[in-house]
């Protein structure tokens, strides 16, 4: 379980079953659903029978099909969730995820197999369930009992899919916030990565989070914490020191990076951090000064000094970030217009691009690239 903004997996197989685990014995699961997917078209009723064929060069064609097929094929997938060959209900849950939140109606059985006996059946289970995304908040109580399987893959997959379903997973916050402390890094940095996907309603983890962010020993864990503050938002604003000394000393550039952009998510209450924010654009990694920038410009028009000191970075990319920034503020950031309009004559073609269209969005004027006609309408305006 790596960082990434975008989080990518690939699953392996499903079967089917019930089974306590991640459960509260105590505690009834989900009644298997019965349904009939009703009438199919034969080639989808061919391609599901193919899902359990010996032959893997089959099953592909036929997982090639039903995805292509779409949602026409989701009554009968979800269907196939019940069937007794474990290679047919992780093809069947694959193929959902992979329509995504047109396969909605399929979401009472895939609560079901959450609670499958076999790993590999709840860990596609609760991908598919992300994927569906919103759609899928009556999924949320049985995502919160998978938070405690006994696999460790699956509570970090499970809380992530409870951050893609988003707001609609408030209820499951205490949850995560417990999950903050699970042995396993990769699933304390799912469980932070989530709690920032919910949002502003997830507040209450913010100390739990600001604790990741000072003192876990993995560095994927602090970067999802420091991301995920950021997600909160202006709710977060407590942990703007934390925030502010992790930029002054972590090594690690993917906490940097989180950091300088959640701090200017937080928003103008982290203008305290301006400096340390602008020490930063000084950074030997580009990727973290252009971070920087992006964090400046969130904060507003307060930053406009340190971003017009970016536009003359020796590296092109936080030139460009900088005069993007810049645009990003807009009107309030008037006093970057004469730097920008020498960005205009910058080496690099996209630094170009990215001060025309930064003095547009600043001035509401419409112009070209052309540093003399720029020029000529700021000497205007004085």
């Amino acid at each position: 379980m790596k960082k990434s903004i975008i989080l990518l997996t690939a699953v392996t197989l499903l079967v089917s079953g019930v089974s306590a685990c991640g459960s509260n014995p105590a505690t009834p699961g989900p009644q298997r659903p019965t349904r009939n997917p009703g009438a199919q078209a034969p080639e989808i009723q061919a391609a599901i029978q193919s899902l359990g064929d010996q032959d893997a060069a089959v099953r592909e064609a036929a997982i090639g099909m039903l995805v292509e097929a779409g949602p026409p094929a989701v009554p009968a997938l979800a269907y196939a969730l019940e069937d007794e060959n474990k290679e047919v209900r992780w093809a069947a849950a694959t193929v959902l995820g992979e329509i995504g939140p047109e396969a909605k109606e399929a979401v009472p059985a895939l609560i079901y197999v959450l609670r499958d006996e076999d790993k590999w059946v709840r860990l596609a289970a609760a991908e598919t369930v992300g994927r569906i995304g919103p759609q899928a908040a009556p999924a949320v109580p049985a995502l919160v009992q998978a938070l405690s399987d006994e696999d460790a893959e699956v509570r970090g997959y499970t809380a992530l899919a409870l951050g893609e379903i988003g707001p609609g997973a408030y209820e499951a916050v205490p949850t995560l916030i417990e999950t903050l402390e699970d042995e396993e890094a990769g699933v304390r940095e799912f469980a932070a990565m989530a709690l920032g996907m919910i949002g502003p309603v997830a507040v209450e983890a913010v100390p739990a989070l600001v604790h990741i962010l000072s003192s876990d020993e993995s560095t994927t864990a602090r970067s999802a914490a420091a991301g995920a503050l950021g997600g909160i938002g202006p709710g977060a604003v407590e942990a703007a020191p934390a925030l502010t000394q992790a930029l002054e000393r972590e090594q690690d550039e993917f906490v940097l990076r989180a950091a300088a952009v959640s701090l200017g998510m937080v928003g103008a209450e982290a203008a305290q951090a301006l400096p340390v924010l602008t020490a930063t654009l000084r950074h030997t990694n580009w990727e973290v000064r252009e971070s920087a920038a992006l964090g400046l410009s969130l904060i507003g028009p307060r930053a406009t000094f340190p971003l017009v000191s970016a536009l003359a970075d020796p590296d092109w990319r936080v030139r460009e970030g900088a005069a993007q920034a810049l645009g990003w503020i807009g009107a309030g950031a008037q006093d970057a217009v004469p730097a920008l309009i020498l960005a205009l004559e910058d080496e690099t073609e996209d630094v170009q691009q990215a001060a025309a269209v930064a003095l547009t969005a600043i001035t509401g004027q419409s112009g070209s690239v052309d540093p003399a006609a720029w020029r000529q309408w700021w000497q205007a305006q004085r």
